[in-house]
């Protein structure tokens, strides 16, 4: 084989277009992972289920607030009797009955409200959290399909180079200058050559379908990819520096502060049981005739109200308040040691992930140098090869070892990239990262 030809070969840009060759027939898509993540918040039934939720607690606080609103009622409470005047429910009979009471004072109300409001806080969080675990889904996808096609346009000259190298020890063969031990194994080299294409193009398959699905593109969009670039900020910081950033901002954090906070608030609301409550009270009635009012009272009116002040001041409930407060202050701690072991658990998981982040790139520094070092290392094969030094299974050996280094070099980089999705997903700003 001729050096222009392994020159050509090694020198392979890892990012070859495999889309360029896609058919007319096929719309091609160019999205960078930008454009990816906000097509995929904008569509995903995740996010949109978590607004959803939002929503609901948002009514949920509306429906606590009514509690300390004035109530009216309006209905009948028409009847007749005979003889003495009797009442239904405790209220006289009355064609019209008109019914308005406002809460004054409650600290049980009070505290239910402030209870519903943090609840609909740690239902906003549960949005903010369902937005990182998409962008991560859509990043990881995204990555695994440009670095699919990376890899198939790899092996695919990589079994072009070695279907060429088989035909030349077919001919040697046959001219009784190599063993069919050497065609054996040229033929085993290819085949094992088509199944790793073969495993990359169903892995490009793959993840094209995914990202199709969470970017919610037609099927059978070809997306043409870009190199995916993490901004370096995001990352860089050290580990204290992360985490302080983190506890700020990461929602299952703040979801647990929030948390936390309403159990207070419905612990201090059950204490509240214990207080007055005092409401004002006013009630309109419109009397009939036909009720005989007038035969046993000596002054008869039909239009009768009532205005006044209610004071409820509990008592003796047989220990009830007692024992919910109990289990509300049981539940204050609970959550109280689930925010410090979630604290406890990401200060662990973003020093773990610094660390292998620092390891993923000293590696992938070193799968470089050995990209370079295999490659030199073959054009001393070739020079070899031509003044009769070696002969030519060594610099087939030469050239397999310059596939395996750069599918190395590939790996690496998937690592490093990888590395940098979890660190921003165990901060909680990788939606932010990856959407601007």
């Amino acid at each position: 084989m001729s050096k222009l030809y392994a020159f050509l070969f090694v020198c392979l840009p890892l990012s070859s277009p495999a889309w360029a060759a896609a058919p007319d027939s096929q719309q091609v898509r160019p999205l960078t992972l930008q454009e990816a993540v906000q097509m995929a918040f904008a569509n995903s039934p995740d996010v949109l289920l978590a607004k959803v939720h939002t929503a609901q607690a948002g009514e949920a606080v509306q429906e606590a607030r009514s509690l300390n609103r004035p109530h009216a009622t309006v209905g009948t409470g028409l009847a007749y009797n005979n003889g003495f005047p009797l009442s239904i429910e405790g209220a006289a009979p009355s064609l019209v009955e008109f019914g308005v009471s406002q809460s004054i004072f409650s600290k049980k109300n009070n505290n239910l409200i402030r209870e519903a409001e943090e609840s609909r806080k740690a239902s906003e969080m549960g949005t903010d959290s369902a937005r990182n675990e998409l962008a991560a889904r859509v990043a990881q996808a995204y990555y695994g399909l440009h670095q699919a096609r990376k890899t198939d346009a790899l092996w695919s000259e990589r079994l072009t180079a070695l279907e060429k190298e088989q035909q030349v020890v077919e001919d040697l063969l046959q001219m009784g200058r190599t063993r069919p031990l050497d065609l054996m194994l040229a033929r085993t080299a290819v085949t094992g050559a088509r199944q790793q294409l073969l495993a990359a193009q169903e892995q490009e398959r793959l993840a094209a379908i995914e990202l199709r699905q969470l970017t919610n593109l037609p099927d059978g969009t070809e997306i043409q990819t870009t190199e995916p670039v993490i901004d370096g900020q995001s990352v860089e910081a050290p580990p204290d520096v992360l985490f302080q950033q983190a506890v700020e901002v990461q929602p299952e954090i703040l979801q647990a502060q929030t948390t936390l906070h309403a159990r207070e608030f419905h612990l201090e609301a059950t204490k509240g049981e214990k207080y007055p409550e005092v409401a004002v009270v006013s009630e309109y009635s419109l009397f009939s005739r036909t009720n005989n009012y007038q035969n046993y009272f000596q002054t008869f009116t039909r239009n009768n109200f009532l205005i006044g002040l209610s004071l409820q001041y509990p008592i003796f409930n047989g220990f009830r308040t007692r024992a919910r407060e109990g289990q509300s202050r049981q539940e204050v701690e609970a959550a109280r040691l689930q925010l410090e072991r979630l604290k406890s658990n990401l200060r662990l998981s973003i020093e773990r992930n610094v660390s292998a982040l620092k390891l993923a790139r000293g590696a992938l520094e070193v799968a470089r140098q050995e990209v370079v070092a295999a490659r030199e290392s073959m054009q001393v094969d070739e020079t070899l090869l031509e003044a009769g030094r070696i002969d030519f299974k060594g610099l087939q050996a030469a050239r397999s070892h310059v596939a395996d280094k750069q599918i190395a070099a590939l790996d690496a980089e998937k690592t490093v990239f990888q590395c940098k999705i979890d660190i921003l997903r165990a901060t909680g700003t990788i939606s932010q990262a990856l959407a601007r």
